[in-house]
């Protein structure tokens, strides 16, 4: 009986994960598909708005290609690079519609934790912020404000996509108040406020826990004659 042919690509493929992961996740924190934004580059472009070394810069950019996070017209010196319009959506800072604060994060803290996955796996031990600071993850973020900022930054990122789907397939219109509970930054009763523009709305700021991070109370009031209910209020931690 003939052996079946064994094919170790998917072991190789899951092992080297982390190359393309990196990749992006470096592309993110360089901001480099906000540099890019509507625009096309050359390589000698993209490195100086992005403060790239020369000897990397084509093999960065081409593995984006390969990725398919970046599009290149041309070939060498000579080639202009584009975001794709996925990256152009969710990965250009500017867009409404940006994720890449989870992969801020991502980068930030979580790379570096789950290299220690080993010795969690052997010792139970904790490999988060209480195993470098001595202090549990929240406590060690509030005392933080630029780790605050971007764990907040990251919830929008992950959320936005629940929320607007919440938003367009539920009927708050039964609802008098919405309380945002555990939103972070206020992001849920932003998107329903928008859905649903108030005929008077009052916008009250609260003290922000970061500057990306703008807490608002959001008021909404009912139209004459309106049957959406009387207010979204945002209340948050």
């Amino acid at each position: 009986m003939a052996r079946p042919q064994l094919d170790p690509s998917h072991i190789m493929q899951v092992g080297s994960g982390f190359w393309a992961s990196k990749t992006l996740l470096s592309a993110v924190e360089l901001q480099l598909f906000t540099h890019l934004g509507a625009e096309s580059m050359t390589g000698e472009e993209i490195g100086e708005r992005a403060g790239l070394h020369q000897r990397g810069i084509y093999d960065f950019l081409d593995t984006l290609v390969a990725l398919r996070f970046l599009e290149r017209d041309g070939d060498g010196a000579a080639g202009r690079y584009r975001n794709t319009a996925e990256t152009a959506a969710f990965l250009d800072q500017r867009s409404p519609t940006y994720i890449g604060g989870i992969l801020e994060m991502f980068n930030a803290r979580l790379y570096q934790f789950w290299a220690g996955l080993t010795e969690a796996l052997r010792t139970g031990a904790p490999q988060n912020e209480i195993k470098h600071t001595g202090r549990a993850m929240f406590e060690e973020l509030y005392h933080d404000p630029a780790r605050l900022e971007q764990f907040m930054h990251a919830m929008e990122g992950i959320s936005l996509g629940n929320f607007h789907a919440l938003a367009e397939r539920f009927d708050f219109s039964r609802y008098q108040t919405v309380c945002d509970v555990g939103g972070a930054t206020g992001q849920l009763c932003a998107i329903l406020a928008t859905r649903h523009p108030p005929s008077a709305p009052a916008v009250h700021q609260l003290r922000p826990a970061s500057r990306r991070a703008d807490r608002r109370e959001v008021h909404r009031r009912r139209r004459p004659g309106s049957s959406r209910g009387d207010r979204f209020r945002g209340l948050f931690r």
